[in-house]
């Protein structure tokens, strides 16, 4: 029987925050301006039908307008910042939890301490893109 990953709050925020600070490129390091790792993923072999990593953003920082198939789940477990979703903004800190629907335009974007959020989403594929071997910070 495959071994059950396993983690804690603490240590996956201290593992991504710390390659924001470290400033790491690929899998959790820099990647388009924001520390990203990937911990569960059928790409890793962990997982099958989902997807689970997290992102810490540097202070007053926003990702590229995006979307995607897949619908995501977003927890705050440090910082603050907001999360706009088709043009609504949800405000967010340690503790809340929002639902990204499929195919809704949405970004991420911190407050001035920053922002780290533990992330679900169904179905898998995008995730590959952070986890090619020679990942690279994005200059976008």
């Amino acid at each position: 029987m495959a071994e059950i990953p396993k983690w804690t709050l603490s240590q996956l925020a201290a593992e991504v925050e710390e390659a924001l600070a470290k400033g790491i490129a690929g899998d959790g390091g820099l990647i388009e301006g924001r520390a990203m790792k990937v911990k569960a993923s059928p790409e890793l072999g962990n997982s099958n039908k989902i997807v689970m990593g997290l992102s810490a953003l540097p202070p007053n920082f926003s990702t590229a307008p995006h979307s995607h198939e897949a619908e995501e789940v977003a927890v705050a477990i440090s910082g603050s910042g907001w999360l706009d979703i088709d043009g609504e903004s949800h405000h967010m800190e340690a503790g809340t939890i929002v639902l990204a629907s499929s195919n809704l335009p949405h970004i991420t974007r911190s407050g001035p301490d920053g922002l780290t959020v533990l992330w679900f989403y169904a179905p898998p594929g995008s995730e590959v893109r952070w986890l090619e071997p020679d990942a690279e910070e994005d200059s976008r």
